[in-house]
């Protein structure tokens, strides 16, 4: 099956073979929120789960995609899954394009098609992936650099959900907190929470409650979340994982991978070890 309107690769051909594969892009976009984009070759990703939404369409085969590490797969051009459920991806050579967003008005429209379609990794509607595939088409091959990646986030999200994708926290309180939570905040505070709550003059229990509310997860798992964050943006412009790891807070290289593992399903050496094929971009912080 192949997804009409969009450039596809090649088949296996013996000039397909022979024919120079473009690098898979990377491109990490902190902003209020984390966002990022991967746009390239599709890899094959174990059961995960993250507190960003996630966008993925398929620019040829359909994607392989399941909730548990057993049983049957769906084919999908497309899903949309909210933050923390757990999926699997088989994408491996699939040319695809994959949005991870923290933006709240993502998760709404993620929750209302899973509870339309009684499915956990709902396709975008039909509409919606009308409307994208031409924002795909004009943006693919010019998203090399981190100005690029962001004009393409942005327009890919004003298609999902609007021009205000990029939203604070309805608490000022929580949105200020959670703004300090850059990653040399991280190398300089060892008791980050502590921290974070005297910053909005809270205290710790009332600061954990408040942030659970507005957040949907712990601050703890927020702080976790921003930390492996911190670690591939360190990552990204030459750090190695080991320094990226004791450099915000991971006990090593080895605690990174497996926080990185079971945060997107594959290991950050088959992204950040493999230049040959994988471009890594980070925007630096604001």
């Amino acid at each position: 099956m192949k997804v009409s309107g969009v450039p596809t690769v090649p088949e296996n051909t013996a000039a397909a073979a022979d024919a120079p594969q473009p690098r898979t892009i990377v491109i990490l976009l902190p902003s209020t929120g984390i966002h990022a984009l991967y746009i390239g070759r599709g890899e094959s990703f174990t059961l995960h789960r993250h507190y960003a939404s996630q966008v993925s369409i398929s620019l040829s085969a359909p994607l392989k995609v399941r909730t548990r590490a057993s049983g049957p797969y769906s084919e999908q051009s497309s899903f949309i899954v909210g933050p923390n459920i757990p999926h699997q991806v088989e994408a491996t050579d699939i040319p695809c394009f994959v949005l991870w967003s923290e933006s709240r008005t993502l998760a709404d429209l993620a929750y209302r098609l899973s509870a339309a379609s009684k499915s956990e990794l709902p396709d975008l509607p039909d509409d919606l992936l009308k409307d994208i595939r031409p924002v795909l088409q004009n943006g693919f091959g010019q998203a090399t650099d981190a100005a690029a990646g962001r004009t393409l986030l942005s327009d890919v999200l004003k298609k999902l959900i609007g021009p205000a994708w990029d939203e604070r926290p309805a608490d000022e309180r929580i949105a200020a907190a959670a703004s300090l939570l850059t990653p040399q905040f991280l190398i300089d505070e060892s008791e980050p929470i502590a921290v974070l709550a005297k910053s909005v003059h809270l205290s710790p229990s009332r600061f954990r409650h408040l942030f659970r509310g507005e957040m949907g997860l712990s601050v703890q798992s927020y702080v976790r979340w921003r930390r492996l964050t911190a670690a591939l943006q360190a990552t990204s412009r030459g750090a190695s994982l080991t320094e990226a790891a004791h450099r915000v807070g991971f006990a090593d290289s080895a605690h990174l991978t497996r926080v990185f593992r079971a945060t997107f399903g594959i290991s950050p050496s088959r992204i950040f070890k493999n230049s040959r094929s994988v471009q890594v971009i980070s925007e630096p912080e604001s």
